[in-house]
């Protein structure tokens, strides 16, 4: 039986509302994830960078974002936040913005180390961090000076074993990757090597390290490629599971028994509560970018290697290298400050 005019044109005027309704809530972000994820992405994204701009960090992000973007069919503005090793950046994404995707930010493996350097954080490396995606990483490949008496770690341990306290190792600050591979090393031979912080980063370090001030640094593969092939320096081990090709003579510290240890990776990560759809399309700009000849050149030039993996699988890694950094640090009786 057809209904009266007036009953069709009540339930018209009900449909009208609730589009009027759910318009209204998708505008102030309170319809519910598996909503917002259907119509996911409607309009800008902005990717917050924990660094300053114009570091090779910040550059390879840079590298990535343009082709995300097109991947999404949208504009993705670039937001640099640096400062307080990261928190800046990250307490913003993960506490003060809504979960809807529309914010992420970009993380490394050196945000797992906080906890355990710094007291009282105000944020969760792990719990307050959903990772989208690792996009890249770099081997840490450890360099003595060219004119160093020894030429294998081997050598280098019974060096430092048979001088104990008259080696100097030079980290880039007092709070890094660096310092937790190097006390993974100093623990497995128990070492006597004096531990020099640099403040000013990898750059000083490296100074440091060409005019024989530290007799061991760990740097990034196009840093150490550069003195390397200079013959300024010579190369005993790298970090990672494979050897590279740079460095096709240099083995792994993993091959030598030392505990698998860390480069750096370079990441995306949401707040928690973000829909699962829409960090799974994230993932999915991601991989799209970093398959890209542009960003594999570009990647290349700078010792970065391409990494596409599920947000899971970057979940886990996140999870696996905390709880090691965790063990490591406890082992060296590192105290948070």
């Amino acid at each position: 039986m057809t209904k009266p005019f007036s009953a069709v044109m009540k339930s018209f005027r009900i449909m009208v509302k609730s589009v009027h309704l759910s318009t209204a809530l998708l505008g102030i972000g309170l319809l519910s994830p598996a909503v917002q994820a259907q119509d996911y992405p409607n309009k800008p994204i902005t990717v917050v960078v924990h660094l300053a701009a114009g570091t090779v960090s910040d550059l390879v992000y840079r590298a990535v974002v343009p082709h995300m973007s097109r991947n999404l069919g949208r504009q993705i503005i670039v937001e640099n936040r640096p400062g307080a090793n990261g928190v800046i950046a990250w307490e913003y994404v993960v506490k003060r913005v809504p979960a809807d995707g529309y914010t992420i930010a970009t993380a490394n493996n050196s945000n797992l180390t906080l906890p355990i350097f710094v007291k009282d954080l105000s944020i969760d490396p792990v719990k307050d961090m959903v990772p989208v995606a690792i996009i890249g990483d770099s081997a840490l490949v450890l360099h003595s000076p060219a004119n160093s008496p020894w030429n294998t770690m081997t050598e280098l341990v019974n060096y430092a074993k048979a001088n104990p306290g008259k080696l100097n190792w030079g980290t880039a600050g007092s709070a890094s990757v660096a310092n937790l591979n190097q006390d993974a090393v100093l623990q497995k031979d128990g070492l006597n090597i004096v531990t020099i912080p640099y403040q000013g980063g990898n750059n000083v370090a490296i100074i440091a390290l060409l005019s024989g001030d530290i007799q061991l640094l760990l740097s990034t593969e196009s840093e150490g490629m550069l003195h390397t092939r200079a013959g300024k320096t010579k190369a005993l081990a790298i970090t990672g599971d494979r050897r590279l090709p740079a460095f096709p003579n240099v083995p792994t510290f993993a091959e030598l028994g030392y505990p698998p240890l860390v480069g750096v990776w370079w990441a995306f990560i949401v707040r928690p509560g973000t829909a699962k759809p829409i960090i799974d399309r994230l993932n999915k700009a991601a991989s799209y970018a970093v398959q890209q000849p542009e960003v594999k050149e570009f990647f290349a030039k700078n010792g970065v290697y391409p990494i596409d993996i599920s947000p899971e699988a970057a979940a886990k890694k996140y999870e696996d290298i905390s709880r090691s950094y965790t063990e490591i640090a406890a082992k060296a009786g590192v105290k948070a400050q």
